[in-house]
């Protein structure tokens, strides 16, 4: 996770960005959290929605709580390489087959959702196939990467944040459940936490506009 670091650094010197705000979701959630911990000079904020905490939490059952899908995805990232490329491929078929046919459940048969993520996957279906579709057009190497990445350290420790940081997640979430958020909310120092119980892993508009808020520096 750490190696992210430099390219950020890459993308916001040719921005011509000094300091600036940093977001992430999901997967993001820890390449901020990197960003958070080593670029104190840099970061003004940071927001991690429904973000992984790290594989080897101390206390945390990693997969506990997640669908039949991601449980599977992170016990092959465990086994390597080769392994997760033979869950991944599939996967990305799946979604480019249901993703271009307009189905609202393009992440495949073992990621059960709940009610509040399928509404909000139905709601945005055609931007969600913008940008997934783009994202897979060349293949899974970099999903297979931030899997792999997942399952190991990240190369800093979260206590090292040294920016103002919010977790924002949902209990419904069933990719990455609320026990993420709160094991990341409790080492992360002064962290603050917007846990909302109707919520899933999509969030929903609300939310959204109250965290955009927050990293314009409006609350």
């Amino acid at each position: 996770m750490a190696d992210v670091v430099p390219d950020v650094v890459t993308i916001a010197d040719a921005f011509g960005l000094g300091r600036f705000a940093i977001a992430g979701g999901s997967g993001g959630g820890p390449h901020v959290l990197a960003c958070a911990a080593l670029l104190p000079d840099r970061v003004e904020r940071a927001l991690a929605q429904v973000s992984v905490a790290p594989f080897d939490a101390d206390g945390m059952d990693f997969t506990a709580g997640m669908n039949d899908g991601n449980i599977h995805e992170f016990n092959a990232a465990v086994e390597g390489e080769a392994a997760l490329r033979t869950v991944v491929e599939p996967e990305r078929a799946t979604m480019i087959e249901r993703l271009s046919s307009g189905r609202r459940d393009f992440l495949g048969d073992e990621y059960e959702m709940p009610e509040a993520d399928r509404i909000e996957m139905e709601k945005h279906q055609r931007s969600a196939a913008a940008h997934i579709l783009t994202a897979v057009a060349p293949g899974v190497d970099g999903w297979v990467d931030d899997d792999l990445a997942f399952a190991k350290p990240w190369g800093f420790d979260v206590a090292s944040c040294g920016v103002p940081v919010v977790f924002s997640y949902g209990r419904q979430d069933q990719l990455v459940p609320g026990a993420h958020g709160d094991w990341l909310a409790a080492h992360v120092p002064d962290a603050v936490a917007w846990v909302d119980d109707g919520t899933g892993h999509m969030g929903n508009e609300a939310e959204m506009e109250r965290d955009l808020g927050w990293l314009a520096g409006k609350t």
